[in-house]
């Protein structure tokens, strides 16, 4: 049976859109049936076309169609947005050579709405270095924040979304910009595992990360942009030019930068920064402007704050000490055990890709040792002052006791 999925026309009841649609097909087992789409703004979006509030479920479906070759239908469709799909496709296309990336759309109606023109822009906002990198170097323009709830934080953890809608309220309140919370089951109406089962083989990554994470978050600025009458949707880059062709990722400037939709386009924003550089342009913004900027950029803990535990947290706060700045002026609270042990995080391979190893420590290492003076540390620092970087990832006395029963055989033959 061919893979097809016929989509009825959004319904928009003022800041909720609902998808109703059907799935016919082998790619059935990529959905979960017993959740729809559907998405909640902090706005009303009720005077935003169909052909626009159906950008944000074929920005998560179309990459899905391709990989099983199924056809979608639709009623009507932006016509930027329609125009654009090839050549943000192509970018799918160059990254996984190893897969066919098939499949159709079909439109029954093409609609014009590039009516408009605004200078204005919206930037996706989780909190984190990324993220506050491409704020602070935009802050002219007074780019509304858009915060998605179904991206890294789960519907079930209440106490964690609330804890990053203050964050959201403390920085608009800082920087004077407005805000945007959304909440979408973008990531609750398919099945990751199933479609990660489908690509990894081939790609070489998972569906989130690989396929997903970017355009699948992009298309949530569609109804916005329309009804605020913003020209530019900014994206946060994750990775850096020097990283191109070591790293595939969804959220890639060969893809996000040809997306389209209505008088808007989407920027993949702070490419050229490496992560140390980020954290460089944040932590002087911060000390120019004298606003606070407290980054949240954990991965591991529930609740929307950074355990202070974890490689990311711990990545993040070597990057500000190397700037010569205290990382819990930027909300690392991390007690003095954590700071004790933070270091053996580091000799667990598991923790750190190969590619951090030699770019992002090796960078925020040479920074400590130009800034930093040895004696001036604290002795739970030292040790990264003169490690070899090549050496993180693999523990100093995983051998130890193979060495010692050598030495020791070697003894008793003499």
């Amino acid at each position: 049976m061919k893979n097809v999925m016929k989509i009825s026309t959004p319904v928009i009841t003022k800041n909720r859109i609902e998808y109703s649609y059907e799935i016919t097909g082998e790619w059935q087992n990529a959905f979960n049936q017993e959740e729809k789409f559907y998405i909640e703004y902090s706005c009303d979006i009720s005077n935003v076309p169909s052909s626009i509030a159906i950008v944000p479920l074929l920005c998560n479906v179309l990459p899905i169609s391709w990989v099983y070759d199924a056809e979608i239908h639709i009623e009507s469709c932006d016509k930027a947005f329609f125009e654009s799909i090839p050549e943000f496709k192509k970018g799918y296309v160059d990254m996984y050579p190893k897969i066919n990336f098939e499949g159709q759309i079909y439109s029954e109606n093409l609609e014009n709405n590039n009516l408009s023109h605004n200078n204005g822009s919206v930037a996706f906002f989780s909190g984190g270095v990324d993220a506050f990198n491409t704020l602070v170097n935009h802050i002219d323009e007074k780019p509304v924040l858009l915060t998605v709830w179904g991206a890294d934080v789960k519907f079930e953890d209440i106490d964690g979304w609330e804890n990053v809608v203050d964050h959201l309220k403390n920085t608009s309140s800082e920087f004077n910009i407005d805000y945007v919370t959304i909440k979408s089951c973008f990531r609750r109406f398919i099945k990751e595992y199933s479609l990660s089962q489908k690509v990894t083989e081939l790609s070489g990554d998972n569906w989130w990360h690989g396929f997903q994470h970017g355009i699948g978050i992009i298309g949530h600025a569609a109804p916005v942009c329309y009804v605020m009458n913003k020209s530019i949707a900014y994206f946060a880059s994750s990775f850096t030019i020097a990283e191109k062709g070591k790293i595939t990722c969804a959220s890639d400037p060969t893809i996000d930068n040809y997306v389209k939709f209505g008088f808007s386009h989407v920027v993949h924003d702070g490419y050229e920064f490496n992560r140390q550089a980020k954290v460089h342009n944040i932590v002087e913004f911060s000390k120019k402007s004298g606003i606070k900027i407290p980054l949240r950029v954990c991965w591991q803990s529930t609740g929307g704050k950074n355990c202070c535990q974890c490689e990311k947290c711990w990545r993040t706060i070597l990057e500000i000490i190397a700037e010569g700045e205290d990382a819990r002026k930027h909300d690392f609270n991390y007690s003095q055990l954590q700071l004790k042990n933070f270091h053996k995080l580091f000799y667990n391979k598991n923790n750190i890709p190969d590619y951090r190893i030699n770019g992002i420590y090796f960078e925020t290492q040479q920074l400590f040792i130009k800034n930093l003076k040895y004696e001036c540390l604290p002795q739970e620092l030292k040790w990264f002052y003169k490690i070899d970087i090549n050496k993180l990832g693999y523990h100093p006395y995983r051998n130890f006791g193979r060495k010692i029963k050598n030495k020791l055989r070697n003894i008793i033959k003499k």
